[in-house]
């Protein structure tokens, strides 16, 4: 199991690696909906490695498990090298080490980037949802140049950012209110709490259908969560506004953001409608019946845009 000690206070980290093999040569699905028309694909002997690796950051309260159906098909059938990390609290890794600190946004910006220093990328994609879009934002502006110049993109996935936090001035955004209901709910039972919200998640009361068994895996892995996790990353989430750190990557790297237009959890109005005043780069794709979790409802859409990302770098 590959493990990395964080910078900052000695936590184990956890991470999963898929590097794309050349013999015996990878499965690859055929017939209506495999994408095996698509161009990117490498097939026959022997295939094509991409040299851009994509590294993928989770979301809350998941792990690198809510990626397993994407990194697949990205590194067996398209050839990425896919690097997945489980955030600090959340599925194999420690919440705190041997040295006690005060756990905060710029921990886990640490954290990633001690991954990419060890992994010692060639060239890379973060590639990030929900709280993980801040979290690769501050990992991006606080990297060296020299491993700065390595990234080529930022893709974000239903970004709860600049601030998910209704303010007189962010309106859209989710209420205090919601989220301390959250807190409690996870306080005082987490398992029915999860088995009751985790369809919205998915826009299942919008029409959006996902099967029962995938539902189950998802509540598997908040189940996985370490509890202080998951209620210090809530407190986390809220504590930071985003606006300055977007301004300082104007002009300065690639970003695409794919956001559902049915998102309760960060609608669409406190989320891609700001975003671009500050990072004015910045591509938007608004997929139509998609919530906050399209990367499992839209997964060949997903996978497209990314492939077509990678080809405009």
């Amino acid at each position: 199991m590959p493990l990395f000690p964080s910078p900052v206070d000695g936590s184990q980290l956890h991470y999963v690696d898929y590097t794309p093999a050349t013999s015996p040569p990878p499965w690859h699905p055929k017939g209506p909906g495999s994408g095996a028309q698509d161009d990117c694909r490498n097939e026959g002997p022997p295939p094509i490695r991409n040299t851009t690796a994509l590294v993928f950051v989770h979301g809350w309260p998941m792990s690198h498990q809510m990626y397993e159906h994407l990194l697949l098909p990205l590194c067996e059938d398209y050839r990425f090298r896919c690097i997945a990390s489980d955030r600090r609290g959340f599925g194999k890794s420690e919440w705190s080490g041997k040295d006690a600190v005060d756990i905060t946004y710029d921990t886990f910006a640490a954290d990633t980037v001690a991954l990419l220093k060890h992994l010692n990328l060639e060239n890379f994609i973060m590639i990030a949802a929900s709280m993980g879009c801040g979290e690769t934002l501050l990992a991006y502006n606080s990297m060296p140049a020299a491993l700065q110049a390595r990234c080529k993109g930022l893709v974000w996935l239903g970004a709860s950012l600049p601030f998910p936090l209704k303010t007189e001035s962010n309106p859209d955004a989710p209420s205090r209110e919601l989220w301390d209901m959250i807190i409690q709910s996870f306080r005082d039972d987490r398992v029915s709490f999860v088995k009751a919200s985790i369809a919205g998640v998915f826009g299942i009361p919008l029409g959006i259908e996902v099967a029962p068994t995938i539902l189950d895996k998802y509540a598997d892995i908040v189940h996985q969560a370490d509890a202080l996790a998951i209620e210090r990353c809530i407190q986390i989430i809220l504590s930071k506004d985003f606006s300055e750190d977007l301004k300082k990557i104007d002009g300065r790297v690639k970003v695409l953001m794919i956001h559902g237009d049915s998102d309760q959890s960060m609608p669409v109005q406190a989320s891609v409608a700001l975003v671009p005043k500050f990072a004015k780069q910045t591509e938007v794709k608004l997929y139509e019946k998609a919530a906050h979790g399209l990367y499992q409802t839209h997964v060949q859409q997903l996978i497209d845009d990314i492939l077509g990302f990678v080809k405009s770098l």
